[in-house]
């Protein structure tokens, strides 16, 4: 519109002109009309103009020729291709300044999750820090992001956590508080985002998946290539796809493959659920250099879960150790302001175990015990911990588990050694292994602090060795802490 008034307000101009002054100087201001018609209209409206005025010259004066149409046409034509040219550059430098920005943008963004990353190797943190940057306004900004680690023993892709809404309306709610809020990348990181802004149905539809590898569906693809595949329309002949169109709602996604030195760590799948923007190599390509850098976060991450595990595994039996006791029993002690239930504690070891290693040796002795540990963990309850202390002794930690409750545990644990056959058990005295139990728990008076009920089912069960072995004996008002 601004072209239209510009151009007519010259042409108003001419014709005030010849008004005032007459057809005299008619040619010259036509040039001018011709001009700004040409710079507002590319070349098409500079041509259109110069043929106009060229029929009004020739209406106005006798004077005009073909001369005067060249004029007209050459001016025109030049003007066009000049405001065509500037209008290109113009346009050539806001893109120029555009990538430029984005290009500044991710910088930052692989800054401050480098940064993040460098800071620590829990799994949980990495995997909050890896989606937000990718979905966050501040970040690469994709409406959604979900990870997807790779298991080795299973062969497959298991839904691990995701960013962003379930659906579209969702989806704009978040955004509107993240907005409202002024949140930046970093704020998102460190306040918490996932419990604050992901969705509870997204998630845990995720968690239930767990995809075999395929290198015919999309996440084998991707793994395998080690490239990063776009779906632009769902393949009905990739059951994949299928799924997690029917999952999520969404038509198209881009399938971005984790990798470390060849090492297959996962999938990240990203999409824009919401604003349904359309996903570009190029956008793939800005993910990469993240994508790499998450690889080899996770990679770390679960290397050192693996090495802590170890450090606090007992190495022959697999069962946890005293540093994992001193761990765990500090977690679950009842104090007065975490309002745990009762926590009760089982010791035991095996009788006459000595005369057992002197007549069969260490190494059936070892046999022994690595049976032994199956028994105790084959008996005990979900979220019931059992520790090696070394020797022939082991502990058995029972939260929320009054004393009653223990004592049947324990009795348990002890039919089934009795029970169970172990290798060279008949050089026994009895013919039979047996162990020795004593229970604890902090639901007595006596018993306020950690150490406390470690000596409360310690003399349990040394009253249990004295009373004839292959028995349960509790810490109740018979048994005294010195």
């Amino acid at each position: 519109m601004n072209k239209l008034i510009f151009s007519l307000t010259a042409l108003v101009l001419v014709e005030i002109f010849i008004k005032v002054y007459g057809t005299y100087h008619i040619q010259w201001m036509l040039l001018f009309f011709v001009g700004i018609s040409g710079y507002s209209y590319k070349l098409p409206g500079g041509i259109i103009a110069a043929v106009f005025s060229a029929a009004l010259a020739v209406a106005q004066t006798e004077g005009s020729s073909l001369l005067t149409l060249a004029s007209y046409l050459a001016i025109g034509a030049g003007s066009g291709y000049v405001s065509q040219y500037l209008l290109k550059k113009k346009r050539d430098h806001h893109k120029w300044m555009y990538m430029l920005m984005e290009q500044s943008k991710h910088l930052q963004v692989f800054r401050e999750v480098s940064t993040t990353m460098q800071r620590t190797l829990q799994q949980d943190l990495l995997l909050k820090v890896i989606l937000t940057s990718v979905t966050a306004g501040h970040g690469l900004g994709f409406n959604r992001a979900m990870i997807f680690l790779f298991s080795s023993e299973s062969k497959s892709l298991r839904g691990i956590v995701g960013v962003g809404p379930m659906d579209v309306k969702k989806g704009y709610e978040v955004w509107e508080k993240i907005s409202e809020d002024k949140l930046k990348l970093r704020d998102l990181i460190e306040h918490n985002f996932d419990s604050n802004f992901t969705d509870p149905e997204l998630n845990d539809i995720l968690k239930s998946l767990d995809i075999p590898y395929d290198e015919q569906n999309v996440f084998g693809m991707a793994l395998s290539s080690q490239k990063a595949v776009i779906v632009k329309e769902i393949d009905n002949n990739d059951s994949s796809q299928i799924l997690i169109h029917e999952l999520f709602q969404t038509n198209e996604f881009a399938v971005i493959p984790l990798i470390n030195q060849g090492k297959n760590i996962g999938i990240l799948l990203i999409d824009n659920i919401v604003n349904k923007r359309p996903i570009t190599l190029m956008d793939t390509e800005s993910i990469i250099p993240l994508a790499n850098q998450a690889a080899i976060a996770l990679d770390h991450a679960s290397l050192y879960e693996q090495i802590e595990e170890m450090a606090l595994r007992d190495g022959l039996t697999g069962l946890l150790n005293q540093r994992a006791f001193q761990t765990i029993l500090e977690d679950h002690f009842p104090h007065s302001g975490n309002q745990r239930g009762p926590l009760s504690l089982i010791i035991f070891d095996i009788d006459f175990f000595k005369v057992f290693n002197d007549k069969n040796g260490h190494l059936l002795g070892n046999e022994v015990l690595m049976k032994l540990a199956g028994v105790i963990v084959d008996t005990l309850r979900p979220g019931d911990f059992s520790f090696r202390f070394g020797g022939e002794e082991f502990v058995v930690l029972l939260p929320e588990t009054t004393l009653e409750q223990s004592e049947m545990i324990a009795e348990k644990i002890r039919l089934n050694v009795e029970l169970a056959k172990f290798p060279g058990e008949e050089t026994q005295p009895k013919g039979t292994l047996t162990v020795s139990i004593g229970t604890a728990c902090t639901d007595h008076s006596a018993i306020v602090t950690k150490n406390e009920l470690i000596d409360a089912a310690d003399q349990a069960l040394y009253k249990a060795k004295n009373a004839g072995k292959n028995t349960v004996v509790s810490f109740k008002e018979f048994v005294t802490i010195d």
